[in-house]
């Protein structure tokens, strides 16, 4: 059995005091989703996911971004934070209405220089794309992940890699409710990914869980 931690608001409390370095805008951002949004608001990831993505751009000296799924733009500003004064994140959602509130947010924290938004279908936005981006974050619903998957093979950058939201939707892939159509999609993409064997991954159980991946290195 693996060593786990017991989940208590004493320690997120703690992890978030000293592992998290949540700006005075982001932490505005997140708490507006909370009261303005609160029957949608668990879409946004949190502060400590936000903070895996931002040590990655920083690692993986990432410039060119792409973000699949924007909602209030929470993930998109504390990547834009993170990103050098040339980076940039390409971000792709058709609610106009949340991505309204994210621009509010992204001028205000000054980085919206660095954002493009595209207002459309995902699935159609990302099949006219011709560039390549260093990291791509796919953050939207389950029915699309495993198109969204196949495609972003092609986005990446050699050195390039995915990052994908969601991947153990509350604990719940250990279950066999065939009923929950939303919970057999991720179950069936994580499937997808394991069966594929085009990228190395590491399933990581922060948040609603994140699955790395890094395209494996032919010798």
């Amino acid at each position: 059995m693996f060593r786990k931690l017991i989940p208590s608001e004493e320690l997120d409390q703690y992890i978030y005091n000293y592992g998290i370095n949540e700006t005075i805008i982001e932490k505005e951002l997140r708490e507006y989703n909370s009261k303005n949004f609160s029957k949608t608001s668990h879409i946004q990831i949190g502060p400590d996911s936000s903070e895996i993505l931002k040590i990655l751009i920083k690692i993986g000296n990432v410039k060119n971004i792409l973000e699949l799924g924007t909602y209030l733009g929470y993930s998109t500003l504390g990547m834009a934070l993170a990103l050098p004064a040339n980076g940039k994140i390409t971000t792709i959602d058709k609610d106009e209405k949340t991505t309204g509130v994210a621009k509010t947010f992204w001028s205000k924290a000054k980085v919206d220089d660095k954002i493009k938004l595209i207002l459309g279908d995902v699935i159609k936005e990302i099949n006219q794309l011709n560039e390549k981006f260093d990291m791509i974050f796919l953050d939207i619903g389950a029915s699309k992940y495993i198109a969204c998957y196949e495609k972003c093979k092609s986005l990446l950058t050699e050195n390039g890699f995915l990052v994908i939201d969601n991947v153990l939707w509350r604990g719940k892939v250990v279950n066999e409710n065939k009923s929950d159509d939303k919970l057999n999609k991720i179950k069936e993409f994580n499937q997808h990914v394991k069966n594929d064997n085009y990228f190395e991954i590491s399933l990581i159980s922060i948040g609603d869980g994140m699955m790395l991946c890094k395209k494996k290195i032919t010798k």
